[in-house]
């Protein structure tokens, strides 16, 4: 325990914490008790700053590479042959539950018209990305939550993302690429064919170089100043949480990718560029990719510079949307973020060129997310595989701009979570593909605990990306039932002091999740449940309904 706690102040505040929790849902009793389970957290859980990466990582370990991540060995032709197998066949030898994701790949072939085999990594994943962005109907087209005005809003919420910001979110880059159609500015005729130019996360820093050449470089006073001004730029940007993480190139991917697009006609008679056969998957002829467009994880190469720090950024997801999980409708929180991400980054790697400084914006390209911003001081790695932040909890997109700029980086933080995660298991009980590993303790991951697009030899619980995305495809659309679940995930710092005091306490370990259900808290967990008790058509109804955002 931290700080110097007598016997007396630490049963007082383990006191505060329990009875805080108790009436956490009446609004007199936040009031009233807020500034104390504040104090009590502080006291009880105070946060840790530590000065290395937090967690084990194997001398084994190796950087991952880009052309593994599951979203791009979708677009991998070899990915195509072999159907697609999970970590664990049948889970409910290990969890003694009912293994709700087993027959998930069987089922998703018999969507496309397969019989007699699992889908395959391509068949499932264009299943999913031809949901996603509208071209094919979703299983539960009409139910409130998948239904067509859902999805649109959903879209919406990603357009800057899909539109201008090249679709980095399966980690597609350098830099994402984005088609565009020229127009006379003499005739305002718009071109039939498209030009491939690079989205809002461009790599382009002759900004930054003009300026140097003119002599007009910024100089900062000090690493200090330099910190504080660009994080002010970043919050004024758009970010909803900063940090300096040093550029450590263990996160940076072993390599970069892109997929390889070819055109189809569209009815208009316009061109239009998709990584999959459109015209063989419109007629259930089968999915045909057209695979990967591969480059050298080469910074100079590149960016024209080798970055020293790690400007990154975290962005609050809608708990509006995330309570509607697993609907379409959930979908338009992280498009929401996805979006802010592109356009945010970009305005602080310009902030950055105009100064004559090299920037690099990113989205879900470049390098792994999770384990800079656990550098960067903004959270902890979740049983989920997800960044945990105090504010937010799970309810947070990450991204990056990676900078040659001398900064002060912040220290890994710890509050709590890793511990609360041992205890409660939410997201993965209520996983509908049981993809979340049920086991107490994170440990070093090796090879055979991984499939085939997760990467061993570092401290962590085992996420089969497999599952979570055979559900995916079955679904419609992303899920987000572990986020929608989770402890953490709630609104105000309230809450989230009663979950730091609940990891210290033992009189209210064991009760921490149960408190959390017992108030009334994200709803049932198992999958089935959600959706058949009416609990997910309730929110979808609160989401259109309620104007006012919940606080």
């Amino acid at each position: 325990m931290g700080n110097n706690l007598d016997r007396r102040s630490f049963l007082k505040t383990s006191l505060m914490g329990t009875v805080a929790a108790a009436v956490a849902t009446a609004t007199v009793a936040k009031e009233t008790f807020n500034p104390l389970v504040a104090q009590a957290a502080d006291i009880v859980a105070p946060i840790k700053e530590t000065s290395e990466f937090p967690y084990t990582v194997d001398e084994k370990y190796q950087r991952l590479p880009g052309d593994k991540i599951y979203y791009q060995k979708v677009f991998d032709t070899e990915e195509n042959k072999t159907p697609i197998k999970f970590v664990n066949d049948d889970v409910s030898k290990i969890t003694g539950k009912k293994d709700t994701g087993k027959d998930l790949p069987r089922i998703n072939a018999e969507k496309l018209g397969i019989k007699g085999r699992n889908s395959t990594v391509s068949e499932t994943g264009v299943s999913l990305f031809s949901q996603h962005d509208g071209t094919v109907l979703p299983l539960r087209d009409g139910e409130e939550g998948w239904r067509q005005i859902d999805a649109a809003l959903a879209l919406a919420a990603w357009a800057v993302e899909l539109s201008f910001g090249g679709f980095t979110a399966i980690g597609s880059g350098p830099s994402g690429v984005i088609y565009q159609y020229p127009i006379n500015p003499e005739t305002n005729e718009v071109a039939k064919e498209p030009v491939a130019v690079q989205g809002l996360y461009n790599w382009d820093n002759s900004l930054a170089e003009a300026r140097r050449n003119q002599g007009r470089q910024w100089k900062f006073n000090s690493a200090e100043e330099a910190t504080k001004y660009i994080k002010r730029a970043a919050i004024h940007l758009g970010a909803d949480l900063v940090g300096i993480a040093p550029y450590d190139d263990r996160w940076t991917y072993a390599n970069w990718c892109r997929p390889k697009h070819k055109p189809f006609k569209l009815p208009n008679g316009s061109t239009a560029y998709v990584p999959y056969n459109l015209d063989k998957l419109l007629k259930n002829e089968g999915v045909e990719v057209f695979g990967l467009n591969r480059f050298d994880a080469d910074w100079e190469k590149y960016a024209g510079f080798k970055p020293k720090y790690v400007i990154t950024v975290a962005f609050e997801m809608s708990y509006e949307a995330f309570r509607t999980a697993p609907a379409i409708l959930q979908s338009a929180g992280p498009g929401m973020a996805y979006s802010k991400m592109a356009e945010m980054t970009n305005k602080l790697a310009t902030f950055l060129r105009y100064l004559g400084h090299n920037a690099i914006p990113s989205g879900n390209d470049t390098g792994m997310s999770v384990p800079i911003a656990v550098q960067a001081g903004l959270g902890e790695a979740g049983r989920n595989g997800l960044l945990i932040t105090q504010k937010f909890g799970p309810r947070a997109r990450i991204a990056k701009v990676y900078t040659d700029l001398e900064l002060i980086p912040d220290k890994p933080k710890s509050f709590g979570v890793r511990e609360f995660c041992r205890l409660c298991l939410k997201c993965a009980d209520g996983c509908p593909a049981q993809a979340i590993s049920h086991e107490k303790e994170a440990r070093v991951l090796q090879p055979e605990d991984c499939g085939t697009s997760e990467n061993p030899y570092t401290e962590k619980w085992q996420v089969d990306a497999h599952r979570c995305n055979s559900f995916w495809a079955y679904n419609g659309n992303d899920c987000g039932v572990c986020i929608a679940v989770c402890s953490w995930n709630k609104i105000g710092q309230w809450n989230h002091d009663i979950a730091r005091i609940a990891t210290q306490v033992p009189l209210v370990q064991d009760a921490a999740r149960k408190f959390d259900e017992w108030f009334g808290y994200n709803g049932p967990v198992d999958p089935e449940e959600r959706i058949e008790s009416g609990y997910v058509k309730n929110k979808v109804n609160d989401f259109w309904n309620n104007l006012e955002p919940v606080k």
